[in-house]
């Protein structure tokens, strides 16, 4: 079979769909999608709510409770223990099929009566109300998408996070503070791209390495500063004169080091023991392409931070032991041929079109059901009448396609269009990583929800904040910090500093943040290179290279076998 060139419905741009491509969608049994792979990877991510909460009361306690649904969404909304108990019944709100409709129509319909979880979680959750697609977390608070956080605090997409604080994109990291895509690391601050690290601080594409600061492209090195060598004596007083236990030492050392960094060569994909890749931020990966961070990976296309994963293609976030995964976003924990779904997890498998229904297996456009079966639009079949009506549905999707209000038509093999999404592009992850204003988010068929700030009494201006932790007494667990940033566009405005949170900052021997939690993290999103792959030329051989390292980000860019001779 030879690759063809497609059009994209939505931004009417050409794409091309590869040979081993049309091989998966043969296996998976679904048609070639007509959406491009970007705009397939946004429509993904603006499903999702990771970050934004919002207080509200639960519709089946009635407590006040924290939820990625605001107060008017409009379907219930139950406290995540409540929705896994069996004080309630998913197939209630079962519906016959009306081949008179559109499938979304009715989709739609369904969605709007069932009721959703709160804030997403699996396993046992120990002392961490305030986390939000976790699996197994204890002790932890404002960790997102995470997989055994342990007594760990403001973090993103990490896994085996200990006693850890501000990491992104991180894995089995232990007493870390401001990590970036780095594994396997102990007492590591302020780094970025780094692997088995310990005790060191403004790292950037290290290897290896213990007791070194401000230093690139190092492999089993110790007591280096600004990639020079020093005695044990020497570099802890260079160490000590840098002050970096301050507020004012901990800013000059981060402007230093971004310009120091650019001087050095970057590999042009950040890879670890992977083979036959593209893309970028591999860690024991093969034959994954235009992918971006991903661990344990093999035969895979278009994924998005996933990791423990086979044989599966347009992806977003999670994985651990799944495979023939399609357009589909947090789907995990030994999941099976699922497509065009979300949130289904804990060994669902044979789904399509479902939301939020783990457990459950061979189903098609079901909401909420667990341990479910052979169920269409939450209506439970034997499995005759199930394989004969989904067939019939197919078939009915192909001819007759949900029409959004952009005029673009979505028949079987699509996902989800974006109209069904209750989410405002701004509360997505699509605002994280595709920024758009809201003119442009409006212009292109998304909702948009205007978040206005709240007036918080601040009693703490956080330019005023001491120095150091040392000068910090208890009291400030009792203050409403005023963000540094409170006018920027993604500052809550204020902050206050947890017990635990208080405590690791001692332990660190760090001073307290200036910023409020979103700042920080949006700061960490840009420092991340963006996720679009480029053609740049190898600065050493001048062999053309994919990359996704911009020339403003890396200057100096060396393909792989030139970057093994200057650094290995």
């Amino acid at each position: 079979m030879q690759s063809e060139t497609k059009n994209c419905q939505n931004c009417k741009k050409d794409f091309i769909i590869e040979p081993d491509d049309f091989g998966f969608y043969e296996k998976i049994k679904v048609p070639p999608p007509t959406f491009c792979p970007e705009c397939r990877l946004v429509r993904r991510l603006a499903s999702t709510n990771e970050r934004v909460l919002y207080k509200r009361k639960c519709d089946f306690s009635g407590d006040e409770i924290f939820s990625m649904y605001p107060a008017d969404a409009p379907f219930p909304v139950y406290n995540t223990d409540d929705w896994y108990s069996d004080k309630w019944d998913s197939y209630q709100y079962g519906m016959d099929y009306d081949f008179s409709r559109p499938f979304f129509e009715q989709f739609q319909e369904l969605l709007n009566k069932v009721p959703k979880m709160a804030l997403v979680r699996q396993g046992l959750s120990v002392n961490s109300p305030y986390v939000h697609r976790v699996t197994n977390p204890k002790n932890s608070y404002m960790v997102f998408r995470a997989t055994d956080p342990i007594d760990s605090f403001y973090s993103y997409i990490v896994e085996g996070l200990k006693d850890s604080s501000d990491c992104v994109w991180s894995n089995k990291m232990e007493l870390c503070y401001e990590c970036i895509n780095c594994e396997n690391c102990y007492n590591l601050r302020f780094s970025q791209e780094s692997v088995n690290c310990r005790d060191s601080s403004f790292l950037y594409a290290c290897r290896n390495c213990s007791n070194c600061m401000g230093c690139v492209n190092l492999v089993n090195k110790e007591f280096y500063i600004w990639n020079e060598h020093y005695s044990r004596e020497e570099y802890f007083k260079k160490l000590e004169e840098l002050k970096l236990d301050s507020f004012s030492g901990i800013e000059k050392m981060e402007k230093e080091f971004q310009v120091f960094r650019k001087k050095f060569p970057q590999k042009a994909v950040n890879s670890i023991k992977s083979e036959q890749i593209s893309g970028n931020g591999f860690s024991n990966c093969k034959n994954v392409h235009q992918s971006f961070d991903c661990i344990n990976v093999r035969d895979g296309k278009f994924l998005f931070s996933i990791f423990d994963t086979q044989d599966s293609m347009d992806y977003f976030e999670w994985g651990n032991k799944s495979e023939l995964i399609y357009e589909s976003e947090n789907c995990g924990i030994n999941t099976s041929r699922i497509s065009f779904s979300t949130q289904c997890w804990t060994g669902a498998h044979d789904l399509k079109y479902c939301d939020s229904c783990p457990g459950s297996s061979n189903c098609f456009g079901c909401i909420g059901l667990k341990k479910g079966e052979y169920s269409v639009l939450n209506k439970k079949y034997n499995k005759e009448e199930y394989e004969s009506l989904v067939l019939k549905i197919i078939k009915q999707m192909k001819e007759i396609p949900y029409m959004d209000k952009r005029g673009v038509q979505y028949r079987f093999g699509e996902h989800f269009p974006d109209e069904l999404s209750v989410f405002g592009y701004n509360e997505t992850a699509a605002f994280d990583f595709f920024p758009l204003t809201k003119e442009e988010a409006i212009k292109r068929g998304y909702k948009w929800r205007n978040r206005e700030k709240k007036n918080y009494k601040t009693t703490v201006v956080s330019k005023d904040l001491p120095e150091t932790i040392n000068e910090v007494n208890d009291s400030i667990l009792k203050e409403v910090i005023e963000c540094g940033e409170k006018n920027s566009p993604f500052s809550t405005g204020a902050y206050r500093i947890a017990p635990n949170e208080l405590a690791f900052y001692r332990k660190m021997n760090l001073p307290l943040p200036r910023v409020c939690f979103d700042v920080r993290h949006m700061r960490r999103i840009f420092k991340h290179p963006p996720f679009k792959l480029l053609k740049r030329n190898c600065a050493k051989c001048g062999a053309e290279t994919e990359t996704v390292y911009p020339e403003d980000y890396a200057p100096i860019i060396f393909c792989e076998d030139c970057y093994k001779q200057e650094v290995y």
